[in-house]
């Protein structure tokens, strides 16, 4: 934006109070986790004359800590960060705190002694370093016959193994698992259409009460002059804004907010989502998407067959929620979502949503009336 921010308010650092974080990692990045797999705290560690604060965070079965502000910089100075607005472009200067992480598994190997060399390998290696070129040529060739114990017991394994399996019926991929990894969380007893997805499994309820300021900006700005490149989204926006507000309608404002980043990560074709913009209108859900939508077997935050394929069974769940009676036109989403109508009706038919007869509406179906898909998808799904 070309205009210039303008402060909004410049909250005030106190010494008692904690503050946010901002954490680094020492030895390079956190992978893609989900949030109910991660937790932090911050921990007092009594140890030497005062105390020491320490952050801490848990991911999976990794455990990663480090002292906050720990050095002479933080005592001599302050840390801010700054955080704008993109609709109103005001600006909040908050004061943080800084702390980088360690794994912890870094304290139990200084606790475990080095390896010592045998007399044999360690005549080797001096012969290499400081023999002459016939020393160097006869530890070389001593190293090179010598019998790899560990290589032959595999192999030995491996035979065995192969051997054990002969004559047994190969059992058949299990495809519903793999379409689990690609759609949201269902119930497989809903009695209902609405009791099939919870809004909360599809986008995180924290993220969504973190919302509430944007969807009212939406709701009050006119749909020509929201950074919204998608006619079906703008359609239904200008739907909610015509009608009376409700709670209803500001979620649907919400997920519609969700759903434009996930039509940017479709439409992009950038191999990394780390620099890639996802939303014109807030970062808390492009931040949200680039983390939970990133091939986790791939680098952090990298884009792969996995992540279209996952984003679209997302946005197809999502547009027959904020749609009348769960349904959605068949022609209207493949233009959106720029792919085949046959693609399109495979990946609905994945997340409980198919083809009213004798029409072009998708519609969300309950679960024990969804016949199983046969086969698997085309590429297979990484498990």
């Amino acid at each position: 934006m070309k205009e210039k921010a303008t402060i909004e308010k410049v909250y005030a650092r106190k010494r008692t109070a904690s503050m946010p974080t901002l954490l680094n990692f020492q030895n390079g990045q956190l992978a893609a986790v989900s949030k109910h797999a991660t937790q932090f705290c911050r921990l007092l560690q009594k140890s030497g004359k005062s105390p020491v604060k320490v952050a801490m965070v848990t991911a999976k079965d990794q455990i990663y800590h480090g002292v906050v502000d720990g050095g002479e910089a933080p005592a001599l100075t302050d840390t801010y960060i700054c955080v704008r607005n993109k609709i109103t472009n005001k600006v909040r200067i908050i004061p943080i705190e800084q702390a980088t992480l360690s794994n912890h598994i870094y304290n139990t190997l200084e606790q475990k002694p080095l390896p010592t060399l045998t007399a044999e390998h360690t005549k080797a290696v001096l012969m290499k370093q400081f023999g002459g070129r016939k020393a160097a040529r006869f530890a070389a060739n001593q190293e090179t016959n010598k019998i790899n114990v560990d290589v032959l017991r595999n192999d030995l394994e491996n035979t065995v193994r192969e051997t054990d399996l002969n004559g047994q019926v190969e059992e058949k991929p299990n495809t519903e698992h793999n379409f689990d990894i690609l759609r949201p969380k269902f119930n497989k007893d809903a009695k209902k259409l609405e009791e099939v997805y919870n809004v909360h499994d599809i986008v995180p309820g924290e993220l969504l009460d973190r919302l509430d300021e944007e969807s009212k900006v939406v709701y009050s700005t006119p749909v020509d002059k929201l950074p919204l490149q998608s006619e079906f989204l703008c359609k239904c926006v200008k739907q909610i804004q015509d009608s009376t507000p409700t709670p209803e309608g500001f979620l649907n404002l919400k997920l519609i907010i969700y759903m434009d980043c996930l039509l940017s990560l479709l439409k992009t074709r950038a191999r990394s989502l780390k620099s890639v913009e996802l939303s014109g209108i807030t970062e808390k859900a492009e931040n949200d998407v680039r983390t939970r939508f990133s091939d986790p077997n791939s680098k952090p935050f990298s884009r792969t067959p996995h992540t279209s394929e996952k984003a679209l069974c997302y946005f197809i769940v999502m547009a027959t929620i904020i749609s009348e009676n769960f349904s959605v036109d068949l022609n209207v989403l493949s233009q959106e979502l720029g792919v085949s109508k046959q693609k399109l009706l495979k990946f609905a038919h994945i997340v409980n949503v198919c083809r009213a007869p004798k029409t072009d509406l998708l519609t969300l179906r309950l679960p024990s009336k969804v016949t199983t898909l046969p086969g698997s998808l085309s590429r297979k799904s990484r498990k």
